[in-house]
């Protein structure tokens, strides 16, 4: 396969096949968010027990009241962390194992959904039955790993001068805070800023290649190494365009978010003047459908950059007219 060049259209239809994907098999969809979310709480729940183990240990070491927080840079639990590292790591492993075929039983589910196949929200766990697939998954899951800390790392490496002097003049920041005299005001490199755009810039990328590729592994039998390469082709290949797709996309779901989370935080504030409990429930009630859109939102996004990049040339993503086009 090759990839190919998307008209900045065709990216706009990505966005309305994938609300009409998930609008179609709206139960499907939700209940594989549901399945997604408990197993990222499972996962990550020893870690959230001794993290808030060595809170409560750290106000009771310092006599805080039960209702005070810790101040940033406070030593937890006299300093000894070691349990929440070693719990920290494991959990980051058992991430890395457990997590690529779930991964790919959204792209499978998406797939199967579009080509108007049965699904159900529990699609995403069968590929735990299929060995040689998890492996697959794993594998190209460790190599973005090590992608990742490459990358991060020649950056990191480029820019640590400025991120250092920046990191030097925080800690004298606290340590005036600390002894009661007046912080001297930040100064901002013009190399930090560079750095800073820089690496979003990086990241964007990275993120669109890591998902693009993972598509492919998902639904072709592709090496890791080689979606890899033709998940960077595609998305070199469609830079430019991608940048304005994704700025504009961003922009919108940003307002939109925006505003559905400050009208939704405003009912949870004025329930809370009622009970502090009922406005926690009312809270959790509120922003947890957005929590079960995310995802089939996210995964039926990345399905249709891959099928537009990448399908077969019969699944090329749908184009919308110009003149319906958001402004």
């Amino acid at each position: 396969m090759s990839a190919r060049s998307v008209r900045i259209e065709s990216m706009f239809g990505w966005v309305m096949e994938s609300i009409k994907l998930v609008k179609k098999n709206f139960r499907s969809f939700v209940s594989a968010s549901l399945v997604t979310i408990v197993i990222a709480i499972l996962v990550c729940l020893p870690m959230w027990f001794v993290m808030m183990g060595n809170m409560m240990a750290t106000m009771k070491s310092q006599g805080m009241s039960g209702n005070a927080m810790p101040m940033a840079g406070m030593p937890m639990a006299g300093g000894d962390m070691t349990m929440f590292f070693i719990v920290y790591a494991i959990t980051i492993v058992v991430s890395l194992l457990m997590f690529p075929p779930i991964l790919i039983g959204w792209f499978k589910l998406c797939q199967n959904a579009d080509k108007g196949i049965a699904t159900s929200g529990f699609d995403i766990l069968k590929p735990y039955k299929d060995m040689p697939l998890w492996l697959r998954g794993l594998g190209f899951s460790l190599l973005g790993f090590l992608v990742y800390l490459l990358v991060f790392g020649l950056f990191a490496l480029a820019f640590s001068g400025p991120i250092m002097d920046f990191m030097h003049q925080m800690e004298a920041q606290q340590m005036a805070i600390l002894s009661g005299a007046e912080p001297a005001p930040p100064s901002f490199p013009f190399a930090l800023f560079i750095a800073y755009f820089g690496f979003i810039g990086v990241a964007m990328f990275l993120q669109l290649v890591y998902m693009v590729g993972f598509t492919e592994i998902s639904l072709r039998s592709t090496s890791a190494i080689d979606a890899m390469k033709i998940a960077a082709a595609s998305v070199f290949k469609n830079g430019l365009k991608l940048i304005l797709f994704l700025v504009c996309v961003i922009f919108i779901f940003y307002i939109a978010f925006f505003i559905v989370g400050m009208i939704l935080g405003v009912i949870a504030v004025l329930l809370t003047f009622i009970h502090p409990a009922l406005g926690m429930v009312a809270m959790f009630l509120l922003f947890m459908p957005l929590m079960l859109i995310l995802y089939p939102l996210m995964f039926s996004g990345h399905y249709f950059m891959w099928k537009g990049m990448l399908g077969d040339d019969t699944t090329t993503a749908p184009e919308i007219p110009p003149s319906s086009l958001p402004v």
